[in-house]
């Protein structure tokens, strides 16, 4: 049995000192694994910043030659950046560089956060018109960008986190792997196999209400038309294979269909609330895991004054149903991650959830044993 604890990127703050902050909270548990549980720290995203640093505006500064522009009633592709823009991808880098200092020293894996395309495309406006997520072609284009983008992030991110790491890529010689995003006439270049595993979250919490036709038009009086499931599945798959080699999660809401369209994509995991399925949920996800998909189960409780934490019950919360749907529990692959919405807590609410993510994981290794 494989246990592994993580996060799923948000974090409570307001400017670039609580940047740092959070990035040194999330290493201090997350770099620090207990014995038996491997340890995977994420970029933190602090989207109390402002529209910049939340998730749109992050990965809008992400996109290849797709500028947009912050207006009154949102973001909107525009023909050039914005200020709002050019400031997101100041945050963005920021963010990388304050990550590289908390992380001296480490040189493992990482997850870096990702607004997925369809959250992205049903939450931004065409030029003119309705909501990208309403233009198929406009749809694949935010697809294609994206990957781009991506790519590209995760070279910045892989140069930045860690001296140590990039030294290792220098020095591996035989061990280093060459980058196969890199064609140019120099030679490809070398990173360290810790690097090739840094994992992509893209997180698509609108995925169930694109696919349900529950995105509301411009004037808020209908809704759009959704689009085929097989068509956005195949859209997540390119993404899925444009991260490649790096593993690649879909963070999806607790819906039955949202977990189908997602995982028909092959993505390495699937993350979701497991204890916020139904049976149709729990049916779904089942047929993932037949399928290959490995799971990330964003259930921990967090951490509240008025309630004292109980990572046995949290455990069980994930594991009972598990058993019950009659999937596996021998080879068990898992990583554990605490509910969305860490981001509304207060900081130290939120780095004592993930310790108690922690000791969840230990609890659940205890109940599989």
């Amino acid at each position: 049995m494989t246990l592994t604890i993580s996060g799923l990127g948000a974090w409570p703050g307001r400017d670039e000192h609580d940047a740092f902050a959070a990035h040194q909270a999330i290493l201090e548990v997350l770099a620090a694994a207990p014995s038996g549980v491997d340890g995977l720290p994420h970029l933190a995203v602090l989207p109390a910043r402002g529209p910049w640093a939340a998730p749109i505006g992050r990965t809008l500064a992400l996109l290849e030659a797709m500028p947009a522009a912050l207006e009154p009633h949102g973001w909107r592709l525009a023909g050039a950046p914005s200020a709002e823009l050019v400031r997101a991808e100041r945050v963005l880098a920021a963010d990388v560089e304050s990550f590289a200092l908390a992380a001296a020293g480490y040189d493992g894996p990482l997850a870096a956060p990702v607004l997925g395309p369809f959250s992205l495309a049903a939450s931004v406006w065409l030029g003119v018109g309705e909501r990208v997520v309403d233009d198929a072609g406009a749809t694949a284009d935010v697809v294609e960008s994206l990957g781009v983008g991506l790519g590209r992030h995760l070279e910045a991110v892989a140069f930045a986190v860690s001296g140590s790491r990039a030294a290792a890529g220098a020095l591996a010689g035989a061990d280093a792997v060459p980058d196969p995003r890199d064609s140019g006439d120099s030679g490809p270049a070398a990173v360290s196999p810790e690097a090739l595993s840094d994992t992509v979250l893209v997180h698509e919490p609108l995925l169930a209400d694109v696919v349900s036709g529950r995105i509301a038009t411009f004037t808020g009086s209908g809704r759009l038309r959704p689009p085929e499931s097989s068509w956005v599945s195949a859209q997540l798959g390119r993404l899925v294979q444009a991260c490649a080699p790096h593993p690649c999660v879909l963070v999806v809401p607790p819906d039955a269909a949202a977990i189908a369209v997602a995982s028909a994509a092959a993505p390495h995991a699937l993350a979701t609330d497991v204890t916020a399925l139904d049976p149709a949920g729990w049916e779904a996800l089942a047929e993932a895991v037949e399928s290959g998909r490995r799971v990330w189960a964003a259930s921990v409780p967090h951490r509240r004054s008025d309630a004292r934490p109980d990572p046995g019950a949290a455990a069980r919360a994930v594991l009972t149903p598990w058993r019950a749907i009659g999937l596996p529990t021998a080879d068990l692959s898992f990583t554990l991650a605490p509910r969305p919405g860490l981001g509304m807590l207060t900081p130290s609410a939120a780095a004592d959830t993930l310790r108690d993510t922690a000791r969840t994981a230990l609890a659940l290794a205890e109940l599989v044993a």
